[in-house]
């Protein structure tokens, strides 16, 4: 890692803080074995810096991205541990660059050393949300998924299968939730791991405003301008669902604010809903 900093120096605070949350989300049980994945559009970091010195083969992408094309990205590694990423992170992340017309890329920093290397199994659905970001204007450039264990636990409960009442769930029991998710999260009823329907869902709830998508019986997705942002909006949430349960666990459906209360916080923080 020392001669990428050496090559880049901006990509330290952005490396220094991805080791942070890596550890974060380690400590709570939201990134077992090698779940979870992150990508962060470093395009504006690194496009001058000279990294592309050593280049792999190109490979294929499963779809066409032409909104991303020749821009890079700093990706977690298929198989790879959250856990191991501080101290071993050019054998558990990688940069690459996006092809000219989007249908591919190539590694030119990182996991290249390792023959079978391969970027997250769910870097489509990273690429596709990276593609509403551009496509939208917007200054995110961190996508984050991860399994808060609360949250999902809420998804596999019948009365919150619906955006309304996850929300509603979710504001009630935490004012902070409002004040740092004014738009609540979207809901994505179950898809296969990976795949492009799974994505393009997401993407949708992005388009609807949200920061936080949920995927129902399997974790969620952030995006955000860094890491450490899209941690704590993810933190801030399943604090929530932790409540909700908690409460459910000693016999209390709880009620929690009610609209007037809830407005309230949203004129008082200026909020705009």
């Amino acid at each position: 890692m020392n001669n990428l900093i050496t090559t880049c120096p901006e990509l330290k605070p952005v490396l220094e803080e991805l080791f942070l949350v890596s550890g974060y989300l380690w400590e709570k049980g939201w990134a077992e074995r090698n779940a979870g994945n992150l990508s962060v559009d470093v395009t504006e970091i690194v496009s001058d810096s000279g990294i592309e010195q050593a280049r792999t083969t190109q490979r294929a992408l499963p779809f066409n991205y032409p909104l991303l094309a020749n821009r890079y990205f700093l990706v977690t590694g298929s198989g790879r541990k959250f856990r191991d990423l501080a101290r071993d992170p050019a054998r558990n992340t990688c940069i690459l660059r996006i092809s000219e017309n989007g249908s591919g890329y190539r590694i030119v920093w990182g996991g290249a050393s390792i023959p079978d290397f391969r970027p997250t199994s769910e870097f489509p659905t990273h690429l596709r949300l990276h593609e509403y970001i551009r496509e939208a204007g917007a200054t995110e450039r961190v996508v984050l998924h991860t399994h808060p264990t609360e949250l999902i636990v809420l998804t596999h409960l019948p009365e919150y299968r619906d955006e309304a009442s996850l929300n509603r769930a979710l504001w009630c029991v935490h004012p902070e939730v409002k004040v740092n998710l004014p738009r609540g999260v979207d809901f994505v009823p179950y898809a296969i791991p990976g795949s492009e329907s799974l994505a393009r869902a997401t993407a949708d709830g992005f388009r609807r405003g949200r920061s936080v998508v949920l995927w129902e019986m399997h974790g969620c997705v952030a995006k955000a301008e860094s890491p450490a942002v899209a941690f704590d909006l993810i933190d801030v949430l399943n604090k929530a669902a932790s409540i909700v349960l908690k409460c459910r666990s000693v016999g209390h459906v709880p009620t929690g604010l009610g609209k007037e209360q809830i407005d309230e916080l949203a004129r008082e923080f200026n909020l705009g809903e």
